[in-house]
């Protein structure tokens, strides 16, 4: 990988942690290859395929990622990347979040030489000193995360592509998935407010969309979540399939890669479906939609803002009419 200085804008400081790199004594394991670290939830982790990609495309070796324990199925799903936690030894360690946790991952990541990246001077801690051998401030400018990571590891604007992962085997298959084709909506986040209304949601089923597909709807399974896919099953038309709170993640990334069309708020199933080379249709509330999406013609987005005074506008500010008819324009529904 090219040195960190060939990097700009940007401001780094090279400080050299407390304790030597091999805190026993002994001379260090041999290193080779490029690790990414983040702590961040699953849609983040799956903005980092282009930056492993670029890395293991550097190094001729496979990134080595280490991430939340429980996202070891969507590794092992991204081409250039191995699960970071059996991959030995790296030559070089990037993380890419400024969490104190973040930063304990990076200790445990076993690596010759820690470096963070972060897009603000406020988000560096005077203790990151003991941790990472380099820190580095790169501004993020109005582009989506994953080319913000592309470009701040020094990859070519030119050869930069989205988010792209191998499919899932069949045996991830949920039990209660109907054999493709079917859509797919997926109506919950992390944030309440990224939600559009259950009743609008409940009328995509029955609103003659799909010519007779099945609807299938997952959903997260936080209090939160599961009450807002609860209404959306209530107020439905019969037949949906409702696997909301159900699914493994393996059957989540199954089902995603499967769907002939993916409607969703933002969140992991919009990042997910998209890197499967899937239709896409994303709604998106109170976040600016070029940090978190990837316009192509099968990857659509429409946004609160559009229709909403608010500063930050909910997902419900969308309307239904709109909906339907950037399925039918776009989409062949």
């Amino acid at each position: 990988m090219p040195p960190a200085r060939t990097l700009s804008p940007r401001t780094t400081a090279r400080l050299m942690p407390a304790a030597p790199l091999s805190a026993n004594g002994k001379p260090p394991r041999a290193a080779s290859g490029c690790a990414l670290v983040s702590d961040k939830q699953l849609g983040d982790v799956t903005l980092l395929e282009p930056a492993a990609r670029l890395l293991a495309t550097r190094s001729g070796k496979p990134c080595a990622l280490h991430v939340n324990a429980a996202f070891r199925p969507l590794i092992d799903l991204m081409p250039h990347a191995v699960w970071g936690p059996e991959s030995g030894t790296a030559a070089e360690s990037w993380t890419t979040s400024w969490s104190t946790r973040a930063a304990w991952m990076s200790l445990r990541a076993s690596a010759r030489k820690r470096c963070l990246l972060v897009n603000q001077e406020r988000h560096l801690r005077a203790w990151f000193r003991l941790v990472y051998h380099e820190r580095q401030v790169l501004p993020i400018r109005r582009e989506y995360w994953a080319h913000y990571f592309w470009r701040a590891l020094g990859g070519a604007e030119a050869e930069f592509s989205p988010p792209g992962l191998r499919q899932p085997p069949e045996d991830w298959r949920h039990p209660g998935l109907p054999e493709a084709p079917f859509i797919l909506i997926n109506p919950t986040a992390a944030w309440p407010s990224k939600f559009w209304s259950p009743e609008s949601w409940a009328r995509l089923p029955g609103s003659g969309l799909g010519g007779g597909m099945p609807w299938v709807m997952t959903g997260g399974g936080s209090p939160q979540e599961r009450e807002h896919c609860a209404r959306i099953a209530a107020l439905a038309p019969a037949g949906l399939v409702d696997l909301s709170g159900r699914t493994s993640l393996r059957e989540y990334l199954h089902a995603l890669s499967r769907a002939r069309l993916v409607v969703c708020v933002d969140g992991s199933a919009s990042h997910l479906a998209q890197a499967f080379g899937n239709p896409v249709l994303t709604l998106f509330g109170p976040v600016y939609p070029p940090k978190w999406h990837w316009p192509t013609p099968r990857h659509r987005a429409l946004s609160a803002f559009d229709f909403s005074q608010e500063k930050l506008p909910p997902a419900s500010a969308i309307p239904m009419e709109t909906v339907l008819d950037e399925l039918h324009a776009h989409f062949g529904l």
